[in-house]
């Protein structure tokens, strides 16, 4: 019988475990930040802060039960209507699907779904009815039924998306960021979805929801996508790492950077680590933040837009895009400061392109 660890071994490996986990390497999006940092930073003489993860707290969704809305249940039991219809075949099938064990359990982008094919079995027995003549007491209930059901649908579209693990995984920051990569990214699927999700929102109650199997497709795209995690992830990133090294160029004395309004030594290596660094490295991957960014931000915009949503979720989704204050608009605004603040400091120094100080340094 083998002898059990004793706890100088627990702790050996415990202290084996976290010295492993603290010599991983970070994505290679924020070598490269960092090392543009420092190299800015050895240059102007400046310290810089380290991106913090606990700042992506921010952008974590509410509580699911605060983004839900109460629906209050029908006063006219359908149960009791099975009987009275027995001439409307598929309203009776849609009454007893919902009464039934699985139906009482469906989620809530099925219900979502029921929801617009029981309006529609209504709408055809109402008709029916109406064209016979026959039963206008229950046309009445079904009518009543029917304008219920209808107002309550933009709440049971919410909840759809709020009760919905699909959607919270779309919209939740991952632990890493976009990779750096010379093909371009793309979430083309996902942003699809979420702007269809979006339309069939808009047109309710006008236009009543698709069917299960659609919607189930709207909301698998959402599941399948990784990069709407990871932007967010690269959104707090580097809008840091831009107002850290816009803050380090900011600070630095035009004059003294160079004396004569011309080139100077340290201006010529501050030019360097612009042209190789800067324009070399970090600008490739701020284009794939926008490429990504732009329509999932437009997107996320067009379902702020959609009427009746919970005062939690709009506040969550105002803190990704849409508002001044918002994540996307936050990362815009750092990376304008952050371009104008290279602009100030390299046209002081005569070397900005198509000055006299302006040239392509070669990587030694």
């Amino acid at each position: 019988m083998s002898a059990l660890p004793t706890r100088a071994t627990l702790a050996l490996l415990l202290s084996l475990l976290l010295t492993l986990a603290g010599c991983q390497r970070a994505p290679e999006a924020q070598q490269q930040m960092s090392n543009y940092l420092d190299r800015v930073a050895r240059v102007l003489q400046q310290d810089w802060q380290p991106f913090v993860p606990d700042q992506l707290a921010l952008y974590r969704f509410p509580a699911r039960r605060e983004r839900m809305i109460t629906i209050a249940p029908l006063r006219i039991g359908l149960l009791d209507l099975i009987v009275d219809t027995n001439d409307c075949r598929l309203l009776q099938q849609r009454i007893s699907e919902r009464n039934s064990v699985l139906g009482k359990v469906m989620p809530w982008s099925h219900r979502l779904a029921y929801d617009g094919e029981l309006l529609r079995a209504l709408d055809q027995c109402t008709a029916l009815l109406a064209q016979r003549d026959e039963q206008p007491e229950l046309r009445e209930q079904l009518i009543a039924i029917a304008e219920n059901k209808g107002a309550n649908l933009p709440a049971t579209y919410w909840n759809a998306l709020n009760a919905s693990e699909e959607f919270e995984h779309y919209l939740r920051f991952a632990d890493q960021p976009l990779p750096v990569s010379s093909s371009p990214l793309s979430d083309q699927a996902a942003v699809a979805a979420l702007n269809e999700l979006a339309k069939i929102g808009v047109a309710l109650p006008q236009r009543l929801p698709p069917d299960r199997a659609h919607l189930d497709s709207l909301l698998q795209a959402l599941q399948l996508s990784q990069r709407s995690g990871q932007l967010i992830t690269s959104l707090a990133q580097t809008t840091h790492g831009l107002r850290q090294a816009t803050q380090m160029l900011q600070a630095t004395e035009p004059r003294l950077l160079c004396p004569m309004q011309a080139p100077s030594a340290k201006s010529k290596i501050l030019l360097n680590v612009f042209v190789l660094f800067y324009a070399g490295e970090i600008q490739p991957y701020l284009a794939q933040i926008q490429r990504v960014g732009q329509p999932w931000a437009n997107a996320v915009i067009a379902l702020r837009a959609v009427a009746g949503i919970p005062p939690a979720t709009a506040s969550a989704l105002d803190r990704l895009a849409g508002s001044s204050n918002s994540l996307w608009e936050q990362y815009q605004q750092a990376l304008a400061e952050h371009t104008q603040a290279w602009q100030d400091l390299l046209g002081a120094c005569q070397s900005q392109p198509g000055q006299s100080g302006w040239q392509v340094p070669a990587e030694s």
